[in-house]
């Protein structure tokens, strides 16, 4: 059977959309990325997937920043997010280059037991992911944020 080269060149197409490992994904997926990651660990330990929320994605994103560019890694005393949310929750994460490192960090977070038990809680329902690259206290960084949450 012969195939049309369009047909051939769109089938290309599609595999290669496909086929980009996450850590060299597009910055603004990366978030969506995250949360898709996360879902997976989730699913491996028999825990629903969580529902993707854009004003999490919002706070993390702006809380990935503020670390960034103040040159402080840590938590807050409270996580700053929208008050629709009974329940909050919070993982961060940082690297000293810009690569998203999205499999690595998920990881990393699973071993670490206090990030496993907000990864795998069963009490939160929705999550936004936030990250941003820049100097942080003049090195090259990445920075995570995953803001958990249920109404």
């Amino acid at each position: 059977m012969r195939v049309a080269p369009r047909a051939g060149f769109v089938a290309v197409l599609f595999l290669l959309c496909f086929a980009v490992p996450t850590s060299h994904a597009a910055p603004g997926a990366a978030p969506k990325l995250m949360v898709n990651d996360i879902n997976k660990a989730r699913r491996a330990h028999g825990v629903a997937p969580l529902r993707q929320s854009s004003s999490l994605r919002r706070t993390s994103m702006r809380y990935a920043g503020f670390m960034l560019h103040s040159g402080y890694f840590g938590h807050l005393a409270r996580i700053r997010a929208s008050g629709r949310f009974r329940r909050l929750g919070e993982i961060i994460a940082f690297h000293s280059d810009s690569r998203l490192r999205i499999r690595e960090t998920v990881r990393r977070w699973l071993k670490s037991p206090p990030h496993r038990a907000a990864m795998l809680s069963r009490r939160f329902r929705l999550a936004g992911a936030g990250t941003r690259n820049g100097r942080f206290r003049g090195r090259r960084s990445r920075t995570w944020v995953v803001q958990f949450g249920s109404r």
